[in-house]
């Protein structure tokens, strides 16, 4: 049966129903036929709405087990004709089409659920629709998701739907349909030849680094973190402070803590207690800082955070007495930290280019003792302090004890001078005993600064080796009767 072409003409067909039936009931009374997909149009008849098959204009039914629905030289022709008076859209009998709403199948959704077996769920017509009416968005109205229809029936009252949002759909469809891509790419696992980012809107940030500069959030896979309170707005560093620690966290495992202040973990611990050996490595710079627990925030820890100013806590869980303490403190993020975070790789920027990289993960057996000897709990410590090093920016130095941080410095352009502060401020605190271990991310080139490490009486050294002066380093150690651990990998961090 040929279709009358005059007239608007609606194509809807949707995985999400919700507000379907809204907005085709206010398309009829605009004077739209709608045609539908198979599910859309059973749906939709539901609410007693005149509803059309799609087939009608695509002029060949369903195949393939649904594979093949809206791919149809008739039903894209009537999409993509810049002009209803085109003289093919008579000579063929095609229909034009003046609004396009599709709902792609949920294939980020169900990745993101670990689904594994997602083939079919890999939507290749409605993309297809949705791309086409993006591009021919100066005639056709696009719709990319139920989120947009409010703003549709809205623009309505006005008269015709205005060119600008036409526009501003065409350019949010082609974003939605790269990201859907770009979430295959990954499934699939794509190769390195062609770097693709893609992301949704996450959250609105107060600024950027300062509060000049103005700050936009995406999600990649999935973000890291769910906002359970917000406070007051979150800001570009708060969300980097976060990643920090809580990446770190997620390295120290089960029962850990850690504080982080500027991109540098200034407090950590794991076990009994690690929310308050982690504020208490330095509780000055801890100030104003970020929390992370890997573990469940209850009522005491929550009691212990009561009266401490944070910025920003993220944990595993929380206990819902432990949220009512919690959220009196008036300007506190709580978020709730997400463990699967390492389905993207490690991302930075140097201007416009892109560079990636392996995460840093937790390191293996990588310890090698040249002098002297170590138990079981130095050698937990220093499993424990490597994993803070990596996430201090180099040349890092950490001082660790009884599986926490006492000190730690870095980003200085010398080591010495990132061993001296960190040795300040541990002999400040007190906290230098017999065991108290000193890492290093790197070499040291030359023995001045074993020299500083005897001198403030830390007898436990590990670092990598690789400088010329390995051996005067070594014969220091020894001269001094000190433990020397060689660290048989490096972690510098820029």
């Amino acid at each position: 049966m040929m279709i009358e072409i005059n007239g608007k003409n609606a194509i809807i067909s949707v995985s999400n129903k919700e507000k379907t039936d809204i907005l085709a009931k206010r398309l009829i009374e605009e004077g739209y036929r709608i045609f539908a997909t198979r599910g859309t149009a059973d749906y939709l008849r539901k609410f007693s709405l005149e509803i059309h098959d799609v087939e009608e204009i695509s002029r060949v039914p369903e195949i393939l087990g649904g594979r093949v629905k809206t791919l149809s030289s008739y039903l894209l022709g009537g999409v993509l004709a810049k002009d209803r008076n085109d003289p093919d859209i008579k000579k063929f009998g095609i229909v034009p089409i003046d609004l396009v709403y599709v709902e792609p199948y949920p294939f980020i959704e169900r990745y993101l659920e670990g689904k594994t077996d997602l083939v079919e769920d890999i939507d290749i017509g409605g993309i297809t629709l949705l791309r086409a009416a993006a591009k021919n968005f100066s005639r056709v109205v696009v719709i990319p998701g139920s989120g947009y229809i409010d703003e549709i029936l809205e623009n309505m009252k006005e008269g015709e739907i205005s060119l600008e949002l036409r526009r501003k759909l065409a350019s949010i469809t082609f974003r939605m349909t790269s990201l859907y891509d770009y979430m295959i790419s990954e499934w699939f696992g794509s190769g390195n030849d062609i770097f693709i980012t893609g992301g949704k809107k996450f959250v609105d940030l107060r600024y950027g680094e300062n509060p000049h500069q103005k700050s936009f959030a995406y999600n990649l896979y999935k973000p890291f973190f769910e906002m359970l309170r917000e406070g007051k707005e979150i800001s570009y560093n708060n969300i980097m402070d976060a990643w920090a620690a809580w990446e770190l966290s997620l390295r120290l495992g089960e029962n850990s803590a850690v504080v982080v202040k500027h991109g540098s973990p200034c407090g950590a611990s794991v076990g009994t207690n690690s929310l308050q050996m982690a504020h208490e490595s330095d509780p000055v710079s801890a100030y104003g800082g970020v929390y992370a627990i890997n573990g469940s925030v209850g009522v005491e820890e929550a009691k212990f955070l009561k009266d401490k100013y944070l910025e920003v806590l993220i944990a595993k869980e929380y206990d819902e007495n432990a949220l009512e303490i919690l959220s009196k403190k008036k300007n506190l993020r709580i978020l709730k930290g997400n463990q699967d975070v390492y389905r993207i790789p490690d991302m930075k920027t140097a201007g416009n280019i892109i560079l990636t990289q392996e995460w840093n993960r937790r390191s293996g057996n990588i310890f090698e003792i040249i002098l002297g000897g170590v138990d079981d709990a130095t050698r937990r410590n220093l499993e424990f302090g490597w994993e803070v090093i990596k996430s201090i920016k180099s040349n890092a130095i950490v001082a660790v004890d009884g599986m926490r941080v006492i000190s730690s410095s870095g980003g200085q352009p010398n080591r010495v001078d990132s061993v001296k502060f960190c040795l300040e401020r541990a002999m400040k605190g007190g906290k230098i005993t017999e065991k108290t271990i000193l890492i290093s991310d790197g070499f040291f080139p030359f023995k001045d600064s074993m020299e500083l490490i005897h001198e403030y009486g830390i007898n436990i050294v590990a670092a990598p080796l690789g400088s010329i002066r390995d051996e005067e380093v070594i014969e220091y150690a020894k001269k001094k009767g000190m433990v020397f651990v060689k660290v048989n990998e490096r972690a510098f961090k820029h």
